[in-house]
């Protein structure tokens, strides 16, 4: 097959010249998505508001629980310290006395009057118990004729006849053979003036003490105090006080407090599973730890309910937000919607649906300043329906406007590039804009519509019209305007009609001055 160079460039950029509707679409598509980002960048920065607000709530409840906790702890330690120290005092005065010159030779009575007498009045205290170095009761302060019982089996007493530990000890929590109430022993290590191991001062300490400090202390229902040695035993625990005796030394406190003698930490509990915000701290030099541990949900009960109205509010602004959005975005679209179709009402001629007058005329004056500017040819095409006058009335206006539209379909059928125009210019005159195109190329645009629209009236059964064509091509200089553009068309077209119409005229002014005649009659 022969390829016909019909001498219009390929090198050209397809542009859509009709870009009114589209650049409607995208502005209103650009202001829907400021709309949208703008909504929703109101929605997040109020939301992150209220977040920070309700995180600081959070953290300032936080705070004030555990500064409850913090206060309750030293309460706690500073009366427990006191106390042991007074028991420990009552201890030592024991030993004191022991250094009693003639302190065997005195009666029973005496003896046990001058060895407990800074004991008496130590609350809480069931009793001080001398041993000797074999873990033998020589002196009671229960009774000047104790029962000589063997206490050598005891922790304590193993732990001071085997190290040269000089401060008081704490032992586990035991059942006293005397009462069976739940005690632990507080003793001392008893020296003789060579160093080597004497016996012990030890003093029975009921836990009932520690039960009544706790109880008293207000927590919510889900708290507790416990008290702890460092190996982990549990010497009180309130309110479960079945968990006394029993080794925690896994529990997560001991991991804190490994390295600190205070401090704060939550964590779920080792005996219940409830997380808890726990405080403890050291008392004094003792080998005890004090906790105080409160529930969670107690201490964030309030700030939910606070978080809970809160989180409420931005949902509900965040829908009608949305809401309002949504409304505001489908009128936009509605607006949009109209505003293109009226855009291509006022481009478009009704009856052919070609471009009207006044696209064509702003589109023969952008691309005339731009073939001017990248020194391109544009082809013009001037096209007139011949008698159509006598048309009119030899087949109705109805048939007239038939002619019309199927003209404008063979227009648009032979031309194919987007940057093409094919436009209505006045009652039954049309016009073809050709941006790089020589007149050769027009010639062989003008041959293709006159092919097309025969076959266009034969297949739709439309009584046949002939037209006349006038064609205009040039590269623009400056001083030229798109008038002369079209003064060369126009008067193309005037002597197609002169030569006896059905015909295409050239400008003369143009290398192709040829005039291509149709086969059928004017």
């Amino acid at each position: 097959m022969r390829t016909v160079n019909d001498g219009r460039s390929n090198d050209m950029p397809e542009r859509v010249v009709h870009i009114d509707p589209d650049q409607i679409a995208s502005a209103s598509k650009r202001s829907v998505i400021r709309l949208v980002a703008a909504v929703s960048l109101l929605v997040i920065a109020f939301s992150a508001i209220c977040v920070k607000v309700l995180l600081d709530a959070r953290e300032a409840a936080g705070e004030r629980a555990a500064e409850v906790a913090t206060s309750l702890v030293a309460a706690l330690e500073s009366d427990i310290a006191r106390n042991l120290e007074s028991y420990d005092l009552s201890i030592q005065g024991v030993m004191d006395n022991l250094q009693t010159p003639g302190l065997d030779k005195i009666s029973p009575e005496m003896r046990q009057l001058v060895l407990f007498d800074r004991s008496a009045t130590a609350r809480h205290l069931e009793g001080l118990v001398v041993l000797d170095e074999n873990g033998i009761v020589r002196y009671d302060s229960r009774s000047a004729y104790p029962n000589p019982a063997d206490r050598s089996g005891r922790d304590y007493f193993k732990l001071h006849k085997n190290t040269a530990l000089t401060g008081l000890f704490v032992s586990r929590p035991i059942i006293a053979r005397s009462n069976a109430q739940t005690i632990v022993a507080l003793s001392r290590r008893l020296s003789k003036p060579d160093g080597s191991f004497a016996g012990v001062v030890v003093g029975s300490l009921k836990l009932v003490y520690f039960e009544e400090l706790f109880k008293n202390a207000a927590l919510g229902a889900n708290g507790n105090i416990t008290l702890f040695l460092d190996d982990g035993t549990v010497i009180m625990r309130w309110p479960q006080q079945d968990m006394v005796g029993r080794n925690l030394k896994n529990a997560e406190i001991f991991k804190f407090a490994a390295d600190a003698h205070d401090g704060r930490f939550e964590s779920i509990s080792a005996t219940d599973g409830t997380h808890r915000m726990f405080v403890f701290n050291r008392i004094g030099e003792l080998p005890l730890l004090l906790s105080v541990g409160q529930q969670t949900d107690d201490i964030y009960k309030d700030w939910r309910r606070y978080a809970l109205i809160i989180g409420l509010l931005i949902a509900g602004l965040a829908v009608m937000a949305g809401t309002l959005t949504w409304y505001l975005v489908r009128e936009m679209r509605y607006r949009a919607t109209a505003e293109r179709k009226l855009s291509v009402l006022a481009t478009t001629d009704g009856l052919t649906g070609l471009s009207n007058r006044r696209h064509f005329n702003a589109s023969i004056h952008r691309e005339w300043r731009r073939a001017l500017r990248e020194q391109s040819s544009l082809a013009l095409m001037m096209i007139d329906t011949d008698h159509f006058k006598s048309y009119n009335d030899r087949h109705g206006h109805q048939a007239g406007d038939k002619l019309l539209q199927t003209i404008a379909a063979s227009m648009f059928r032979s031309i194919r590039r987007p940057s093409d125009i094919a436009a209505r210019y006045g009652g039954d005159e049309f016009a073809i804009l050709l941006p790089t195109t020589t007149a050769e190329g027009a010639i062989v645009v003008a041959e293709k519509i006159r092919t097309c629209l025969a076959a266009l009236c034969a297949e739709d059964g439309v009584a046949v019209s002939n037209i006349s064509i006038g064609i205009a091509a040039r590269v623009p200089c400056a001083g030229e305007t798109f008038g002369d553009l079209l003064a060369a068309a126009d008067s193309a077209l005037y002597r197609a009609k002169e030569n006896g119409r059905n015909c295409t005229e050239v400008a003369p002014d143009l290398p192709v001055k040829r005039a291509f005649r149709s086969s059928q009659a004017a």
